[in-house]
Order: C-alpha cells, then structure tokens, then sequence
C-alpha cells in the first residue's frame, strides 16, 4: 500500500488545481494551523491571525489552479512559507508600524524558521498517525494511543480495553515498527524534517 504524503503530495495538490472542494477542506485542516501559529509568533492578534490565515488560503486557493509541483525546483513548504509571509508583510505594511523589509521572504529570522518548521513537523506527524490508523486493526491504535500518547496507567488500560498488558506491549511494538517506516519514507522525500520516533516529543502549543 503505497504511503501518501501531505506535504508535497501530487494527488492532493492536482485534486486542488481541479477545485475538489473536499481535498480543499482537507488542505485548509492540515496546514491552517502553520499559517496562525507564525502569525501569531509575528505578533498579530488572534483576530489579525484568523484574517492571515485567510487571505493564504485564499490566495494559495486561486493560484492552485496555475500551481504545478515540481520538487526539482523548490519545495512546497518553501512556496507556502513565501506566501505567509507575504500577507504578514502586507498586514504591517498597511499598519505602517515597522519596516516592511524585516518581512522579506529572505533572510528568515531563525526564530521564525524554527517555529514552521516545528509546526510542519507536527502537521506531518499527524499524518503519519493518519496513516498508522489506516494500518492496524481499531483495538491495536487504541490500545498504542491510550499507552504510548496519551500515557495512561497500564491497568486502567486493560480494564478499560478488557486485555492483557502484553496485548498492550505487543501493540505498542508493532506501531512503531509501522511508524518508523511511515516516517522514514516521509524523510526520504524530504530530508530536512529529520522526522523520529522522538519528534512526537516537541511541546503543544
């Protein structure tokens, strides 16, 4: 079963460039978060950063049409990075409260390139549990959640699940067997998030 992925996936981007109004919708949920998360960081108000998180949408929504992916030329995180800060730009530019230029696409603030590249991370990750689910039997992703996530006390587990804490190791095992091989493929294509078992440790907002 072939592995999708979100962030440079051509199925999903050609399904946009055709107006298909679900793969939009799934599109708008996985990566608005990013858009409000660096508005955010860039100082704007909740508010401000729901208008920003808009107008990329909007703005990505009409030039998907034109838009053809072409990891040979630059990665789509670094197209979508370009147009959030874009509209951050434009936001203080019609404030007039500080120099445009400090919004330039480049140079990226380190700071600012840390947190995308964290909340794409957490974008991707996501995913790969996505795709976990779609690998394992409900009581095996379960079982993995309330233990291995959620770090719930083993015997409230398997009173809860009615199974033994073997039952509950043995699925704990096989998924990240299954996610290291989901997220080693997602490293293959694109190096530069140097996803791990570990990564699932970066800190909710």
């Amino acid at each position: 079963m072939p592995l999708k992925y979100p962030t440079t996936s051509r199925t999903l981007l050609d399904k946009l460039a055709s107006g298909d109004e679900i793969s939009w919708d799934e599109f708008f949920i996985r990566y608005s978060p990013i858009v409000k998360a660096i508005a955010i960081f860039k100082g704007l108000s909740e508010s401000d950063a729901d208008d920003i998180c808009q107008q990329v949408m909007t703005q990505f929504f009409q030039q998907s049409r034109r838009f053809k992916f072409d990891p040979g030329i630059a990665r789509f995180r670094t197209y979508f990075g370009r147009i959030v800060r874009s509209r951050i730009a434009d936001f203080y530019r019609r404030k007039r409260e500080i120099p445009v230029a400090e919004f330039e696409p480049l140079p990226v603030e380190p700071e600012t390139e840390r947190l995308f590249m964290d909340e794409w991370r957490r974008m991707v990750l996501n995913e790969a549990e996505m795709q976990l689910r779609e690998l394992v039997t409900p009581e095996t992703f379960q079982a993995y959640q309330l233990f291995a996530v959620q770090k719930r006390p083993m015997e409230k587990i398997t009173a809860y699940l009615n199974c033994s804490p073997n039952q509950v190791y043995q699925a704990k095992k096989r998924c990240f067997a299954k996610l290291r091989e989901i997220l080693r493929r997602m490293n293959e294509q694109d190096p530069e998030l140097k996803l791990e078992l570990s990564t699932y440790d970066i800190p909710e907002r």
